[in-house]
């Protein structure tokens, strides 16, 4: 169970929203909540982290760089649209955005970029994952997916920017 001071410090030095996922592997879903209350947030998180212990989990509380700082871009994001993968991100991704577009840069990258490169599933090509761990150095991007198919985590093992986390917590 994570440590409720660094959450609530970490709220303190990123206070434009929050969110977490949790993985439940066994029902091959992701609990996903997201708040502009911190407190909310916390006391959420800790409390279904207690009851589902199993999966891998992530809370986040962002800084807004780009877009409006309301709960539609409070991390983690969907990726695509079939819920079984979510990423969270710290730091700015350097994707091309129109400028009356108010949504965050992860949310875009969420959202468009990555489900039109093949989705989480894309990530399993080394070629792939390497362009973009090179894109992403300074940042960092926490995913965390079900899809049955994805083989994330093999390629993971060998990263430095990607599912690595500063005041963005994952937990096994």
């Amino acid at each position: 169970i994570p440590d409720r001071d660094k959450l609530e410090n970490s709220a303190l030095n990123n206070p434009h929203g929050f969110g977490f996922a949790i993985a439940l592997p066994n029902e091959k879903r992701i609990l996903v909540e997201r708040t502009m209350d911190p407190d909310e947030s916390i006391n959420r998180f800790l409390k279904l982290r207690k009851k589902h212990k199993d999966g891998y989990a992530m809370w986040h509380a962002r800084y807004a760089t780009h877009g409006s700082k309301t709960v539609d871009n409070c991390h983690p994001f969907k990726v695509g649209k079939d819920g079984l993968t979510y990423l969270a991100h710290n730091g700015i991704i350097d994707i091309p955005m129109d400028d009356k577009d108010d949504r965050s840069d992860t949310r875009v990258f969420a959202e468009d970029f990555l489900p039109a490169i093949g989705g989480v599933r894309a990530l399993d090509n080394e070629l792939v994952f390497e362009a973009l761990e090179d894109n992403a150095r300074g940042s960092k991007i926490a995913i965390i997916t079900v899809d049955p198919v994805a083989n994330l985590i093999d390629l993971a093992e060998n990263t430095t920017s990607i599912l690595t986390v500063t005041s963005l917590f994952c937990f096994a």
